[in-house]
């Protein structure tokens, strides 16, 4: 089973699901995914296409576990791992790991088939944004809702499902209920988490008349919430949906106050390069430099928006910074930086290596093989293009090269693999880099968990550190202990 980019449009446009993490690449790199993720309630939906259910029965109850968000252009792999006469319970996978389990029960009766209408019908366009002191007892929305029908009967028949068989009741209500999470309640920040479902197997007509009522908020950010589909008095669905409220994205984290004066004496003046630097811990290593009177060059890929803002909060700060879009895995892009550094400021102090693609928590085994390579290719390659790229440089300036690894090297997190192996990697490479370079000083930074988007959850976020903290003491480190041709380490 696999979700292209055209899935996920045909499924937004059936549902009116146009949650910016399945539609906005923007959006989705400030969240712990770094990516678009396909809508759960697709996956559910194309299950429906891998069996017929029992003859003479209809769907009459639907739960929906939804353990990690689908992603757009990878293979999984659907298991039937229950198939009781009137029970169906299916497990997607993506290798050894669980990505949802849908159970369909089936009871005596014919599948109702609704009139569909051209039209899609749904109040919003746009999700809304929730925070938590909205999430009060009582809060409710209502409306109708029906799906694009033409989108809709494209899906079904995309994945195969017989519609004589299974009926609209089903299906539409699982659009409707990716609709009612990820545009109304909780809404923009919405993850969906389970779905239970109950069909009446009762004659209905579209638009359907929804409600859906806050049943709880728990501090975790788990939302609960119960809904009802109608026409007229006749009740066809009704069920409860839980999803997590993602919490706000960290932003620019903000320097923790005025820095020592002995910072200017380290930096003012220098000339730094950060790659990876408009968001995440980045940032807060440029926007330190710029704090302590540094001219930063901040190489981002795509984070436009990120590095205005950044450059923007460095405006009253003594140094400044100069963000410039550049693939800095292409060695092409990397030499045409060190031209424009050359022509402008005629030195290169300091090369800061942070960036990382995103990261998707992995098993080693063969489903994730693909996966892994690229990681490790895209990693290594954004910290060796810079460093061919610049490190004559900073020979000729007496220079230093910080590279941010992570405590993961020494404590192995479980499911994180290719991220140790290209820290490794990547440290490997600067201890050689600093036996052939003499003149340059090296500094390997092994932080803790900091609190930056990549772990942006509510349990993500526990026992994280600032990471402007931790930026003023990685660079004080640096500035001090780091000697020529050798490699210090800070944590």
């Amino acid at each position: 089973m696999r979700f292209s980019s055209d899935t996920v449009e045909r499924f937004a446009d059936a549902s009116r699901d146009f949650n910016p993490l399945h539609m906005s690449d923007v959006r989705a790199r400030t969240t712990p995914f770094g990516r678009r993720v396909a809508h759960g309630a697709c996956g559910a939906l194309a299950s429906c296409g891998l069996f017929t259910p029992p003859a003479g029965c209809f769907p009459s109850a639907l739960r929906v576990l939804f353990y990690q968000p689908p992603f757009l252009d990878l293979d999984y792999e659907p298991r039937i791992t229950s198939t009781l006469p009137q029970r169906t319970v299916i497990k997607l996978m993506d290798g050894s790991s669980e990505v949802m389990e849908i159970t369909f029960e089936f009871l005596p009766g014919t599948p109702i088939l609704a009139t569909l209408h051209g039209d899609p019908v749904a109040p919003r366009h746009a999700a809304r944004t929730l925070s938590e002191a909205d999430l009060t007892p009582g809060l409710a929305y209502e409306g109708c809702y029906s799906p694009c029908s033409s989108s809709y009967e494209a899906l079904l028949g995309e994945f195969g499902v017989a519609r004589q068989a299974w009926g609209d009741a089903l299906p539409i209500a699982l659009m409707a209920s990716s609709y009612l999470t990820g545009m109304e309640m909780p809404g923009e920040r919405a993850l969906y988490f389970q779905l239970n479902a109950r069909f009446a197997n009762a004659p209905f007509e579209l638009p359907a008349a929804f409600r859906q009522e806050l049943t709880g908020c728990d501090r975790r950010g788990m939302v609960k919430s119960r809904f009802r589909f109608s026409s007229g008095d006749s009740v066809w669905s009704s069920g409860d949906m839980q999803a997590l409220l993602l919490p706000p994205r960290v932003g620019i984290a903000p320097l923790p106050g005025p820095l020592a004066p002995e910072m200017a004496g380290w930096f003012a003046g220098r000339v730094a390069l950060v790659v990876g630097g408009s968001r995440g811990f980045g940032s807060s290593l440029a926007l330190t430099l710029a704090a302590a009177g540094a001219s930063v060059i901040v190489l981002y890929a795509r984070s436009s928006e990120d590095a205005a803002q950044l450059q923007a909060a460095a405006e009253t700060l003594p140094g400044q910074i100069l963000p410039r879009q550049c693939d800095a895995t292409d060695p092409a892009a990397c030499r045409a930086v060190r031209q424009e550094v050359l022509a402008r400021h005629g030195r290169l102090d300091w090369l800061v290596c942070s960036g990382v693609p995103p990261l998707q928590a992995l098993r080693v085994e063969t489903a994730a093989f693909e996966r892994m390579e690229r990681f490790l290719k895209d990693g290594f390659a954004l910290v060796l293009a810079p460093l061919s790229s610049f490190v004559d440089l900073l020979s000729d300036s007496g220079g230093s090269v910080l590279l941010i690894s992570s405590s993961a090297v020494e404590d192995p997190p479980p499911a994180w693999p290719h991220y140790v192996a290209l820290k490794c990697a990547v440290e490997g490479l600067a201890r050689t880099t600093a036996v052939e370079y003499p003149k340059v000083s090296f500094c390997i930074a092994r932080p803790t968990k900091l609190l930056t988007d990549l772990v942006n959850t509510p349990l993500g976020r526990a026992n994280a550190e600032n990471p402007s903290v931790a930026a003023l003491r990685i660079l004080s480190v640096a500035a001090t202990e780091a000697r020529p041709g050798q490699v210090c380490y800070v944590k």
